[in-house]
């Protein structure tokens, strides 16, 4: 199996980590940064390249991992899947709906294995919560992205790359929510400016999110990128005598049906999602994946309307997808 990696930043150091636990050699690394595409490639005895299209029709990979930016998502997942390459995208998968909507329609036609990297879904306690929760409906579901950033990071607090905490980070608890209740219709945002005075970002720092999904169950998502909390990321889910916290990575605790959970898992998700993707791969099945592209879209659809809710301050319909 012959893989590259377009994009060679901090979320790709944790994928290649994957890699090798999985005894799976990188054979080309591509960055517009060519010091930085030079010197990882050289830890992976690998081929580097600046130009997507010309590692991709040289190198001939059979996998690739796309570790951008929102912002710098042009063509470079559709041109791809066009080569015939497994896909890897690292969320979100663009910061516009135009370039996902052309990009899932390329990797449809290509018929090419396609994952997102929304760990979560991998990881134990949410296995566990989807056992407990078989079979009963979900009514009310909140989330929560809580912490600061550095003010020096170089393109994260810009809205233009990033597309803003909620696009970018709290994508997460977005697509956590989605996955146990389902599509979003409505939103309606709110943020505010201007909180750091060392200037972490340009956009909203403190944002919160209502969310009205198709089958009736409400929502809501605070985030900010000025303070830590000890459980900033974290998810909760309530129902007909349900109660379910995530404390995520890897702590779950609540009651369902009367009984009390408390339970702690070993597997944050980060590695296994990328193990799944690999042996779906090697068999040949998309059906095994948790996270494919199009339903990606569907998540960033979701950050897209609150990010229109707070520019327009009302309620938002969420793009079909």
């Amino acid at each position: 199996m012959k893989i590259a990696f377009i994009g060679a930043g901090g979320i790709a150091g944790s994928y290649r980590g994957s890699l090798k636990k999985l005894n799976q050699p990188i054979s080309a690394i591509c960055d517009i940064n060519k010091d930085r595409a030079t010197a990882v490639a050289k830890e992976e005895n690998a081929i580097a390249h600046t130009d997507h299209r010309n590692m991709l029709a040289k190198e001939k990979p059979d996998v690739v991992f796309v570790c951008i930016p929102p912002g710098a998502h042009t063509t470079q997942v559709m041109d791809s899947a066009q080569s015939g390459a497994a896909l890897f995208v690292a969320k979100p998968i663009a910061i516009d709906m135009e370039t996902a909507l052309r990009t899932k329609e390329a990797i449809e036609k290509a018929g090419v294995i396609n994952q997102v990297g929304y760990m979560a879904r991998h990881s134990d306690i949410t296995a566990k919560a989807k056992e407990l929760l078989s079979g009963k409906k979900v009514a009310m579901g909140f989330g929560r992205f809580l912490c600061r950033m550095g003010a020096s990071h170089p393109w994260w607090g810009k809205f233009n790359l990033s597309g803003g905490q909620m696009l970018e980070q709290s994508t997460h608890v977005f697509d956590l929510l989605r996955y146990f209740m389902g599509d979003v219709e409505k939103v309606q945002a709110f943020g505010i400016k201007g909180v750091s005075a060392s200037g972490i970002a340009d956009f909203e720092e403190c944002t919160v999110c209502n969310l009205y999904f198709a089958n009736g169950a409400v929502g809501n998502i605070t985030s900010t990128c000025v303070a830590n909390s000890p459980d900033g990321f974290a998810a909760e889910l309530v129902g007909d005598d349900i109660y379910l916290k995530f404390a995520l990575d890897t702590r779950l605790y609540g009651a369902v049906a009367g009984q009390r959970v408390d339970y702690t898992g070993e597997e944050s998700g980060y590695y296994r999602q990328v193990e799944k993707f690999i042996q779906a791969v090697k068999v040949c099945d998309q059906g095994s994946i948790l996270s494919n592209y199009a339903d990606a879209a569907k998540t960033l659809a979701v950050t897209v309307a609150a990010n229109r809710s707070m520019a327009t301050g009302k309620v938002e319909t969420v793009d079909t997808v």
